[in-house]
């Protein structure tokens, strides 16, 4: 559900939109988020190695040049320390990355991102946590302006 609030939001917001093929036949409302992303092929945006770590982020905002925008890892039960090592070894990009939880995580995400191993990602602000309930009124409110837009036109 929330990846499928991450693509909508992207697809609003005119990026190119990627969720990882182990992904794309989950449901979103009534589509599958393989229907729902607009890249289907994840670019070369960089070496091999930067590329493939980055195939199992759970959404990808792509700008016109495809080159990834945001990357966003949503940590319903699973460790958010992996997430931050994916993150970690993607600090060199100019890429905003978030961490999207269940507010009662947001404990959990400050005392990772407080280990020194990411003391990088923290002194440089490279990580952020976007709760459920923010990421549910980004939607309503994206789902809103798109609305109001096309009303005026």
């Amino acid at each position: 559900y929330y990846q499928g609030l991450l693509v909508s939001i992207g697809n609003i917001k005119r990026f190119g939109t990627f969720v990882p093929n182990q992904d794309k036949n989950r449901m979103f409302l009534n589509d599958k988020l393989g229907e729902l992303r607009t890249v289907q092929e994840l670019p070369k945006f960089s070496f091999d190695n930067f590329v493939a770590r980055s195939s199992t982020i759970d959404v990808i905002w792509f700008n016109d040049r495809n080159m990834p925008d945001s990357f966003f890892e949503v940590e319903h039960s699973t460790d958010i320390q992996n997430s931050l090592m994916k993150f970690y070894d993607l600090q060199d990009f100019y890429t905003r990355m978030f961490i999207v939880a269940d507010e009662k995580r947001h404990e959990e995400y400050n005392k990772k991102i407080n280990y020194t191993s990411f003391s990088k990602l923290k002194q440089n602000k490279r990580v952020s946590f976007l709760s459920y309930d923010d990421l549910e009124k980004q939607y309503n409110q994206a789902v809103e302006l798109q609305t109001i837009h096309t009303n005026i036109l």
